[in-house]
């Protein structure tokens, strides 16, 4: 019996490395610790050894280094570290024979305290807390007119010469770029949470565009003046939105301001079923986030030769399912809801030169961390391309940047971003409510996959909206309620200007929308043949003709059917340890 204020080798500490209670199939995932720590001379059912090593066991284990394992759920809990160490402090007694020592071997165990700003879920903050994040945005010349001097128009000119986008390190840049800007602004940026439940829902705080960026003007903190909404009335690139771009107007000097689609500042019955029918795409998109977190491969190795990141090579005839190495790809998968985020709000966050001008670019892509965040977190295995650099950036921090630095090594590298980001000073707050999964995930026989091969970058935008076994589609076909025949949107955000600092991959990479629930709903099986057809439309939804849009790279598509995601399964070495491979 356990006896946890004086514990003995034979009645408590034994037990704790044979048969450990908080994990499923003890005797087994003891055998495999026992055969894992063989290989270093450890014999952890043996008293004399325990005691040998036992220090350095408890700091492994502390540590969760020891025993070695991928499985967090074997990782040794607080009450039994606490009991190991009780009973070395007390002088390793082997039986209720031995006497009781008061040493101090290993002391209490103490984490440092760490500072760690917090991104906050923006459409929860106190009104303190908001008019603080607003007053640190308009510090920082957001609504400035001296566009020449404006801290905030070289922020975004960053973003406009430097972005990496259809490749390894697109996450990972943004990551830099969000840490470079709120070093410089000195505090966290809120995340707008479109992956919760609620975002569909007309009329919920977190639907749609979240209220901070709608409300015409704010309380400063400390001048307790009223002012214009840093958050809304930012000033666009040169002072002039893309909305205005192409002899198209507005009103009363608007066009000094980013704008967004007019629909998202609309509420109550005004433009309601517009509105819902743009909140419905929202969820489409959180499937396809939910999708690409199936994945627990991060991406194709930065220029890594034959399979440029997520691009499948051939299609003519359509190749068997072995040469679609990187369609599991989660980067690859991510960026494309990424992209439709950016569609979606529309006008100069749809134009890769214009986005980072509007201040929800900064909290849609906090967001977009977070979600990385998770994923990262749940696949610390997960391999990158360590040193590439990621340009501007200066430092493992990115605290700092340069632009005519031809000393690589200076640069900020993918393995400084690719960590948890507790390591890297910050972390989030937890979303009120669980992360949506637009539909839930099925773990179908066979998956329908529509196929987009050699996307590149184009100089304006475009929404593709894919649907199978429909011809000729129509607006009014793009509808959540329509199962059958709407697959969903992927969006192409145009790079707005010429690409002189070679951002743009040349050989092109796939996108791909999951259409398995359609197959399931529409009672399609495999190897039947589907028809696919695109409805596509330009940064201001006019309709794009096919003859136009056929012209322009990886706006092709057909179907494939193939097998979806499996987990890499973990092979056991003779020796029991399944870490040491």
């Amino acid at each position: 019996m356990t006896d946890t204020l004086n514990p003995t080798w034979n009645d408590s500490i034994l037990i704790l490395f044979t048969k450990p209670y908080w994990v499923k199939d003890p005797s087994e995932v003891a055998q495999q610790w026992q055969g894992c720590m063989s290989g270093y001379f450890i014999d952890l059912t043996d008293y004399e050894s325990v005691k040998q090593w036992q220090v350095t066991i408890y700091n492994h284990l502390r540590s969760k280094s020891m025993p070695l394992t991928d499985d967090p759920s074997q990782y040794w809990p607080d009450d039994a570290l606490e009991l190991f160490r009780t009973w070395v402090n007390q002088g390793s007694r082997q039986t209720d024979q031995d006497p009781i020592l008061n040493l101090h071997i290993i002391d209490s165990p103490q984490n440092p305290s760490v500072n760690l700003r917090i991104r906050k879920n923006i459409a929860f903050m106190s009104s303190e807390e908001l008019n603080q994040y607003r007053a640190a945005i308009e510090d920082y010349d957001a609504t400035s007119l001296d566009i020449e001097n404006s801290l905030w128009q070289k922020m975004a000119d960053i973003h406009t010469n430097w972005c990496l986008h259809y490749q390894e390190a697109f996450l990972l840049w943004h990551r830099a770029y969000m840490m470079y800007f709120e070093e410089k602004i000195g505090m966290a940026v809120p995340y707008w949470n479109w992956m919760s439940p609620n975002a569909t829902k007309d009329g919920d705080p977190e639907a749609g565009l979240p209220q901070a960026f709608i409300d015409e003007t704010y309380e400063h903190p400390i001048t307790k003046e009223i002012r214009p909404n840093p958050l809304r009335y930012a000033i666009a690139r040169n002072a002039k939105s893309k909305a205005c771009i192409n002899d198209v107007t507005l009103p009363d000097g608007q066009c000094r301001y980013v704008q967004r689609d007019p629909i998202l500042y609309t509420k109550g019955k005004d433009s309601q079923k517009e509105r819902q029918a743009k909140l419905n795409l929202l969820g489409k998109f959180q499937q396809q986030v939910s999708q690409a977190l199936q994945w627990d491969v991060f991406s194709t190795p930065q220029g890594s030769p034959g399979y440029p990141w997520a691009n499948i090579p051939s299609f003519e005839p359509p190749p068997p399912d072995s040469d679609y190495p990187h369609k599991c790809d989660f980067d690859g998968r991510y960026e494309q809801p990424h992209d439709n985020f950016h569609g979606w709000i529309g006008f100069d966050m749809a134009d890769n030169t214009y986005t980072a001008y509007d201040p929800i670019f900064w909290s849609l892509h906090s967001n977009i961390d977070r979600i990385y965040e998770v994923w990262l977190r749940q696949n610390p295995q997960a391999q990158y391309t360590a040193t590439f650099p990621i340009r501007p950036f200066i430092g493992s921090d990115a605290k700092s940047v340069r632009f005519d630095d031809d000393r690589l090594f200076v640069y900020t590298t993918i393995g400084d971003m690719a960590k948890d980001s507790r390591s890297l000073g910050y972390d989030f707050e937890p979303p009120k409510f669980p992360d949506s999964k637009g539909t839930d995930y099925e773990p179908w026989e066979d998956y329908l996959y529509i196929i987009f091969d050699g996307i590149r970058c184009t100089h304006d935008t475009y929404f593709i909206d894919a649907f199978i076994n429909l011809e000729n589609p129509t607006p009014e076909d793009k509808h959540n309620e329509n199962a059958i025949h709407y697959v969903g949107r992927l969006s192409r955000i145009g790079m707005g200007i010429e690409d002189d600092k070679n951002r743009c991959i040349k050989h092109g990479v796939t996108r791909i929308l999951d259409a398995s629930y359609n197959a399931f709903y529409g009672k399609l099986t495999a190897p039947n043949s589907v028809s696919v057809s695109l409805l596509v439309s330009d940064s201001k939804h006019n309709i794009v003709p096919k003859s136009e849009y056929e012209t322009l790279p990886g706006f092709n598509a057909f179907s494939v059917w193939t097998k979806g995601p499996e987990k890499k399964k973990e092979e056991k070495p003779s020796d029991g340890c399944n870490h040491c491979k």
